[in-house]
């Protein structure tokens, strides 16, 4: 009898660790501010991580950088599959990140060579045909709260939401957020 209880108890307590540990890799990262290199978000409340081979280039990346027309801020979160690749990508053009500012996203429009507007996209390519971009719009925005930006350590973290449409059809990004190392 002793035998079979602990071997109930051996076999609750595998099957415990076992589910946590499921859950732990399909869950948001923690918000933090420390250049831990992480990012996720909820797309139509799915967990949503960089995932996949960077054989094909890398599953998450930052940018922060200036030029002639202001500041430039990129970031992509890229899950790859072997037939279909989602990725959520911002791009926030503003005179300057500030922070503990909240930047509103909305219509992408460019000035020939560059972007000049802050926006955000949902994009799956695959195998069969060109893909599909889902984009906000003037009507149906979203936000970007920048919460560390240290330009000395090349440090920037934030949170996001949007919601991106292609024909009608709509994909809501929630509780997004980024710690990120960037490059200039």
């Amino acid at each position: 009898m002793k035998k079979l209880l602990f071997l109930i108890i051996l076999s609750l307590t595998f099957l415990c660790c076992s589910k946590d540990n499921d859950n732990t890799l399909n869950q948001l990262p923690i918000a933090t501010n420390t250049g831990a290199n992480i990012a996720g978000c909820l797309v139509n409340g799915k967990v949503f991580l960089p995932k996949g081979s960077s054989q094909l280039g890398p599953t998450l990346s930052c940018f922060y950088q200036q030029d002639q027309d202001g500041y430039h801020l990129g970031l992509s979160i890229v899950e790859k599959k072997s037939s279909e690749n989602k990725s959520i990508n911002i791009s926030l053009n503003p005179n300057e990140l500030v922070e503990n500012t909240t930047y509103e996203l909305g219509l992408r429009t460019n000035n020939g060579s560059n972007y000049d507007s802050n926006f955000g996209e949902y994009i799956i390519t695959n195998n069969v045909d060109a893909g599909k971009e889902y984009r906000t719009t003037n009507l149906n925005v979203g936000e970007v709260r920048i919460t560390k930006l240290n330009i000395q350590q090349k440090i920037i973290s934030g949170t996001f939401w949007y919601d991106a449409f292609l024909s009608g059809e709509k994909i809501e990004v929630r509780e997004g957020r980024f710690d990120m190392h960037y490059v200039n």
